[in-house]
């Protein structure tokens, strides 16, 4: 008898290594959106630390200038936030994208190995019977000789 052969190889091949695929870029989607929570809380630590630090030096005589120079640094700050605030919602879509192909490309993969799975049952279920056959033959003729 001939040895299992799977016709679709080729293509189930393809959806494994498209799978592979996507899970390296959802994994580099997670990664960079972690990144970019990461800046964005450094970014509000930091626009938090300006303001105590204005608040404690408004204790003491401040010239306008300082204090204009301080508003200046913390609207850029604060502009800084929403400018990472809106990288953050571009990377979590993005993400979100990338763990649609995902779950796309494990679906397409599983179909095409379940049904090399079901052709491979399909091919010993037949050579199976295939020897049964062999053997009762086998056996039938012996037992006419023997007779």
């Amino acid at each position: 008898m001939k040895p299992f052969r799977f016709r679709l190889e080729k293509l189930l091949e393809f959806r494994k290594t498209h799978k592979e695929q996507s899970q390296i870029a959802f994994l580099q989607a997670t990664r960079q959106l972690r990144i970019e929570k990461d800046l964005s809380a450094e970014l509000e630590c930091n626009l938090s630390g300006n303001i105590a630090l204005l608040h404690t030096q408004q204790q003491q005589s401040l010239s306008v200038e300082i204090l204009k120079s301080f508003r200046y640094y913390i609207d850029k700050i604060s502009d800084d936030i929403n400018k990472q605030n809106l990288l953050v919602i571009r990377a979590e879509e993005h993400r979100h994208e990338c763990l649609c192909i995902l779950a796309e490309a494990e679906k397409n993969h599983k179909v095409v190995e379940k049904y090399r799975e079901r052709k491979l049952q399909q091919y010993q279920d037949d050579t199976m019977k295939e020897e049964q056959k062999l053997l009762d033959e086998i056996g039938l003729q012996i037992y006419i000789r023997d007779k």
